[in-house]
C-alpha cells in the first residue's frame, strides 16, 4: 500500500478545495498540503458552471442572498466580502467583469481561466494534486488522521472536508462526504434540492421550450408570498428559468416537509405574470384591439403579437376559448384570458430531486462546527468547508463566492 505524510490534508478537489488548500498553504508553509480527488481530475463541476463561463461571484454579494444558518453566513462574508473576489483572482492573474445584473465572470469568458488558477497558485504553493482517490475510511490514530482509500493511505495532522454536497451527480457529485462526516459523528440536518426546475400537476408538454420573460410569484396558503423576475422557460414537465430557480429553495422544502422557511404550510402554487409591462387593464385593452382585428379568427391567436404563438394558445385552452371565435367573446371572456396572461397558475409536484439541482439545502451547521473558524466542536483540527455547510445562495454567483470564502477561510486553521 502507497502511504504518505502531509501536515494538512483536503478532501475534496472543487473550488472551496482548492481555495482550501492554497489557503493552509500560506498558513503551513510551501509543501504542507495535499488535495485528495475522489473524480479523476479536479474541479469538474466548476468547469461546467456559469454554461462553462463560470459565474463566480457578483457586486451584489450580502446575506439576503444566502439561505440556511445564519451564523455561518454572516462568518463566511465577514471574512470575505463581496468586493473580495476580484482582489482574490487578479493576484491570482484571472480579470473579472461585471454583467448588467451584477454577476461575475473571468473577462475571458471561460471557467478554464478560473480553474488554471486555482491549480497554478497550488503548485506555486506546494500543494499536492492527487486525484482519483477514492475514500474509503478515515479514522483516528495517535492525534493523526488516516485517510485510506483501497491502494493508498495519507496521514495527515490536519484535515479539511471540502467534498461538496450530492446535487449534480451526473458532474460526479454524490454524498459520500456526509458518510465519511457521518462516520466521524458530525450530523447535518435534512438535505433538499436547491435552484432547479419544477415540474408541475400542469401539463406543459406543448409549451416545451417556449421562453417568456415575465415574473413568477410564489403563492402559500393563499398568500403572495415572494415574487422573481426573469426569463420563464417552459419545460415538457413544468417550469425553469432563474426566476423560478430561485424559488425552488421554498417549493423543495414544502414537497419534502410540508413548510417553508421552517413553517407549516399547506399549499403551494406559482403565478407566473407573462405580460408584466402592462397592467391587466392594459392587457385587457390590447385583446379587445385584437379582437376586432381579428374578426371570425380563433380566440388561440388572440394574444399573438405579444406572447409565443404556442403560449397563446395553451392560454386560450385554459380559459376554454380555443375553439370560440374572437367575434363571440364577451367582455367576461376577455377578462379570463387577460387574467391568465397576467397570472397563469402552476402547482408545483416534485423537484426533479438533487439529480436536477445546482446546490443542496440544508446540511452541517453551527451545531457542529464553529462559524469563526469553521473547526468542528468535538473534534480536534477538523474544519468543513463549501456546500457541505448548511448554506445555499441564490443563482448569480453567490454559491461560488461562498464556497471560496468558505475554504479560505477553513485554510487558515484558526
Amino acid at each position: 500500500m502507497d502511504r504518505k505524510v502531509t501536515r494538512a490534508a483536503v478532501v475534496g478537489g472543487g473550488p472551496s478545495g482548492l481555495c482550501a488548500a492554497i489557503s493552509c498553504s500560506h498558513t503551513l508553509g510551501k509543501g504542507s498540503t495535499l488535495v485528495l480527488e475522489k473524480q479523476s481530475r479536479v474541479g469538474r463541476k466548476l468547469l461546467a458552471s456559469g454554461n462553462g463561463r463560470c459565474n463566480i461571484s457578483n457586486t451584489n454579494i450580502s446575506e439576503s442572498h444566502y439561505h440556511g444558518d445564519n451564523s455561518l453566513i454572516r462568518s463566511v462574508l465577514s471574512e470575505f466580502p463581496g468586493e473580495a473576489m476580484r482582489g482574490f483572482m487578479r493576484r491570482l492573474g484571472v480579470i473579472l467583469r461585471s454583467d448588467e445584473e451584477g454577476r461575475l465572470y473571468p473577462y475571458s469568458n471561460q471557467a478554464a481561466a478560473v480553474l488554471d488558477a486555482l491549480t497554478d497558485e497550488c503548485r506555486r504553493q506546494g500543494a499536492g494534486l492527487l486525484p482519483g482517490f477514492d475514500i474509503k475510511k478515515i479514522r483516528r490514530e495517535n492525534g493523526s488522521f488516516v485517510i485510506s482509500s483501497d491502494n493508498s493511505e495519507v496521514r495527515c495532522e490536519y484535515l479539511i472536508f471540502a467534498t461538496g454536497s450530492s446535487a449534480a451527480p451526473y458532474l460526479g457529485a454524490d454524498s459520500s462526504g456526509y458518510s465519511l462526516l457521518g462516520g466521524l459523528g458530525i450530523k447535518h440536518s435534512p438535505l433538499f434540492p436547491a435552484l432547479c426546475p419544477v415540474v408541475t400537476k400542469e401539463s406543459c408538454r406543448a409549451l416545451k421550450g417556449v421562453r417568456a420573460r415575465g415574473s413568477v410569484t410564489l403563492i402559500s396558503d393563499g398568500k403572495k408570498t415572494k415574487e422573481r423576475n426573469g426569463e420563464i422557460q417552459f419545460t415538457e414537465n413544468g417550469l425553469s428559468g432563474i426566476c423560478v430557480f430561485e424559488l425552488s429553495r421554498d417549493i423543495s422544502e414544502f414537497l419534502s416537509f410540508c413548510t417553508i422557511d421552517g413553517r407549516r404550510c399547506g399549499s403551494v402554487r406559482l403565478s407566473a405574470d407573462l405580460m408584466r409591462d402592462f397592467t391587466f387593464s392594459e392587457v385587457c385593452s390590447f385583446l379587445e384591439e385584437r379582437k376586432k382585428l381579428l374578426g371570425t379568427g380563433h380566440a388561440s391567436l388572440l394574444l399573438n403579437g405579444a406572447l409565443n404563438k404556442l403560449l397563446s394558445a395553451e392560454l386560450a385552452k385554459r380559459c376554454g376559448l380555443s375553439e370560440k371565435p374572437c367575434s363571440a367573446l364577451k367582455q367576461t371572456d376577455i377578462k379570463k384570458l387577460a387574467g391568465s396572461a397576467k397570472g397563469a397558475l402552476f402547482t408545483p409536484v416534485d423537484s426533479g430531486g438533487l439529480a436536477s439541482a445546482q446546490v443542496c439545502a440544508g446540511g452541517i451547521g453551527s451545531d457542529e462546527i464553529e462559524p469563526s473558524t469553521l473547526r468542528a466542536r468535538r473534534i480536534k483540527n477538523l474544519y468543513i468547508c463549501g456546500e457541505l455547510l448548511d448554506v445555499d445562495g441564490d443563482c448569480g454567483g453567490f454559491n461560488l463566492h461562498f464556497a471560496a470564502g468558505s475554504g479560505l477561510l477553513a485554510g487558515k486553521l484558526l
